[in-house]
């Protein structure tokens, strides 16, 4: 099966915690993806990320395991990856957490956040910083805000270096 991003969608058995019955989720099969860099620029704030994608001028909140989740995509990552890691600092199983990744990352994926990667680099196992253990797992959520969509287009922020901003003209410099 195929995604509306294109991505090859692939059923797992992933035990439901509490119930006696399995449910079937669809997962992104293999595909590895990353933040969309340079286009997407963002900050960690505690236990919130903000992000902003340049060319759309939409800014996104994340927070818990949003939050994690994309800091590790600076890493590249496939789902199984993320949930993996994600397990080792939320109290649910790397299945129940890859249950909830999915559409997270079709999300993500969507807001042009992230994109697949075509050729991956070589990388340790990924981890979370910190010590945190058994932490509550609530499933990644992306707020994504609008409203300052048009202000940011029309007043684009521009890299400053040393030269500063506007550059000097070459007339200037010279």
């Amino acid at each position: 099966m195929e995604s509306s991003s294109g991505t090859v969608l692939t059923g797992h058995l992933v035990p439901i915690e509490g119930m006696s019955f399995w449910r079937i989720i669809t997962v992104m099969s293999d595909a590895c993806f990353r933040i969309n860099t340079p286009s997407v620029v963002y900050e960690r704030f505690d236990n919130e990320l903000v992000a902003i994608h340049m060319g759309t001028g939409v800014y996104h909140s994340m927070a818990g395991a949003a939050t994690d989740t994309f800091i590790l995509l600076s890493d590249e990552a496939t789902a199984p990856e993320l949930a993996q890691a994600l397990a080792g600092k939320y109290a649910a199983s790397s299945g129940e957490i890859l249950a909830h990744l999915t559409p997270f990352l079709e999300q993500l994926q969507s807001e042009q956040l992230i994109v697949t990667v075509e050729s991956r680099k070589t990388r340790s196992p990924l981890h979370l910083d910190g010590e945190a253990r058994g932490v509550p797992f609530l499933a990644p959520t992306l707020e994504a805000f609008r409203d300052l969509e048009g202000l940011l287009l029309l007043d684009p922020i521009h890299e400053v270096d040393d030269e500063g901003w506007p550059p000097p003209s070459s007339s200037a410099k010279a």
